[in-house]
């Protein structure tokens, strides 16, 4: 039998699967390039990430998938920045405001009642 955090039913848990799976296919394109192109590893290392944080209820998960999205973007940032002939610092001061933006989602995801 299914477990499920307290006061969640299953329909709570089918809604969490549901927003897994979209949240899965919007960080997808993120994935592909440490993923080496496959789409398969790309989402289940996007699964890997999810359980990772482990959501407690769909708001949560949308504030992981913002926290992952914005994680990948900043190292996409420094990895552009290392490609770029041009402005080297403006993509280093891009990434660490995408870090300093996903570390306050964190931190409220800490401090944040369970929605459910």
């Amino acid at each position: 039998m299914k477990s499920y955090p307290m006061g969640a039913s299953p329909s709570a848990g089918n809604a969490l699967a549901s927003v897994t799976e979209t949240m899965v296919d919007v960080l997808l394109p993120l994935f592909l390039g440490p993923a080496g192109g496959d789409p398969q590893l790309a989402a289940a290392m996007v699964r890997d990430r999810i359980e990772g944080y482990g959501p407690r209820s769909v708001p949560d998960l949308l504030r992981i998938g913002r926290i992952i999205g914005l994680r990948m973007s900043a190292v996409d940032h420094l990895r552009l920045s290392m490609e770029s002939d041009g402005d080297v610092r403006q993509c280093w001061d891009l990434a660490a405001s995408l870090s300093r933006e996903a570390d306050q989602i964190l931190r409220s995801r800490d401090e944040a009642p369970l929605a459910r």
